[in-house]
């Protein structure tokens, strides 16, 4: 899950450096590094024409943080997913 969130970070420094608007919501408190999750927040930043990513988890075996971050994305009508 740690990972999850420092790939997000990364990616947020990357997008920002080259101007794209962009915030990182996590499914569990680190106010340092990024928002909590919440669903209302995430639509307002889309309304704003942030880029929203969910570096988020389920807590259950046997499901990948994908499948989290498609429910997040599944409340806010938008998924783009990047794997290798």
């Amino acid at each position: 899950m740690f990972a999850t969130v420092m790939n997000a970070v990364f990616l947020l420094a990357t997008m920002e450096s080259i101007g794209i608007p962009t915030c990182v919501q996590i499914a569990f408190c680190m106010s340092e590094v990024a928002e909590p999750y919440i669903l209302r927040r995430a639509v307002m930043h889309l309304e704003k024409g942030r880029v929203v990513i969910f570096a988020v988890g389920t807590g259950n075996p046997f499901f990948t943080t994908v499948t989290a971050a498609a429910f997040g994305c599944a409340e806010s009508s938008i998924f783009l997913s990047s794997q290798n």
